[in-house]
């Protein structure tokens, strides 16, 4: 619901209080003493004042807008507006001789409609600049509007132009050409496999790693869900080899997965962040990742105990980030979510339907 404009309102009063006090301070020292009473002058500034707003309102801003041609207002809307005003004066002062003590003597001749048609075209005038000031005041608004949403395209191309540029720069000092990486790496394994097979190990899983980052994906943009299986495995692998104790960690998989496309490295997140914030290492309370494929629903969850320490930043961003990418995916209604913890575990359990 719109505000009353009072503060326009009362701009506009105080406006036409000035001017009619002008007038009448005018006509009292100009002009000889007649006996005028004060309603008499309400009515003829009210009808005034009338003719201001409707000329205003209903002609002078309405040509402006449909940009109607000069000569169309003077020919036809002009003398209409006139002989309307001037009828109503006259009518006015028949009227108010009903209760003046002395009656005054009107004709309805060419001294008393000209004197009204000057009337009426000064306040024409008036309402017409009024009009015409309006409409500059909303152009140069509506230009200077115009100017500053230019100047913010302006700054938010620039913005943008430069993060690409940034993007660009780092995409080309991050780039390395894949033969080279897996080439380094296959000689590293060769030359430790005989002094040390867990190192060995651990740049093969370390190169299977590498491979399935760099793998291209299909025109939907998702990978199957075997490489993605087969990826966690080679990270649970991977971090086996770097703990000093074993990892108390299973992992399965039920169901027919072999057609079955995800976002990459969506499940690969919800791993990360077991190790990130869980205890893998108690035999009592053992971790699990298990992913199935039931009646079209694809169901993945994460099992670990809660750690005792907090570990510092990056808190649950990996599942903020999952979230997002779902709801990108799939929508807000074919996927779910869920976290549910108790005293010793954490649970991550997601969904995702008609897959």
């Amino acid at each position: 619901m719109a505000h009353f404009p009072y503060h326009r309102v009362g701009r506009h009063a105080l406006a036409w209080a000035a001017f009619i006090t002008y007038e009448i301070s005018i006509l009292f020292i100009t002009a000889a003493p007649q006996r005028v009473f004060w309603w008499e002058y309400l009515g003829f500034y009210l009808l005034n004042i009338l003719l201001f707003y409707f000329n205003a309102s209903l002609v002078s801003a309405d040509s402006i807008r449909l940009h109607r041609p000069l000569w169309l207002w003077l020919l036809w809307l002009l003398p209409l507006e006139l002989g309307l005003y001037i009828v109503l004066q006259y009518g006015l002062e028949l009227l108010y001789n009903l209760f003046r003590p002395t009656p005054k003597l009107l004709s309805f001749q060419y001294k008393f409609i000209l004197s009204y048609v000057w009337r009426g075209l000064y306040f024409i005038g008036l309402s017409g600049a009024y009009s015409a000031a309006r409409h500059a005041i909303a152009n140069a608004k509506t230009i200077s509007q115009l100017q500053v949403q230019q100047l913010q395209s302006q700054k938010e191309k620039a913005e943008l132009e430069k993060n690409l540029v940034k993007s660009q720069n780092a995409y080309l000092q991050a780039q390395i050409n894949p033969h080279f990486l897996f080439n380094t790496l296959n000689f590293l394994y060769n030359q430790v496999i005989d002094i040390s097979p867990k190192a060995s190990e651990g740049i093969f899983l370390l190169s299977e790693v590498m491979r399935h980052a760099l793998a291209q994906l299909h025109e939907d943009g998702k990978a199957e869900a075997s490489r993605e299986l087969d990826h966690i495995r080679n990270y649970i692998a991977l971090n086996q080899l770097r703990f000093q104790y074993p990892l108390q960690l299973s992992l399965q998989a039920e169901g027919a997965l072999k057609d079955l496309r995800l976002p990459p490295l969506l499940l690969l997140t919800l791993v990360e962040n077991m190790f990130r914030h869980g205890d893998l290492t108690d035999p009592a309370f053992p971790a699990s990742v298990r992913l199935w494929l039931e009646e079209g629903t694809l169901s993945f969850q994460t099992r670990n105990k809660k750690r005792t320490s907090c570990v510092p930043g990056g808190h649950r961003l990996g599942l903020q980030n999952a979230r997002t990418r779902l709801l990108n995916a799939y929508g807000p209604d074919r996927q779910c979510l869920n976290i549910q913890q108790d005293e010793h575990y954490y649970t991550v359990h997601l969904q995702i339907q008609a897959i």
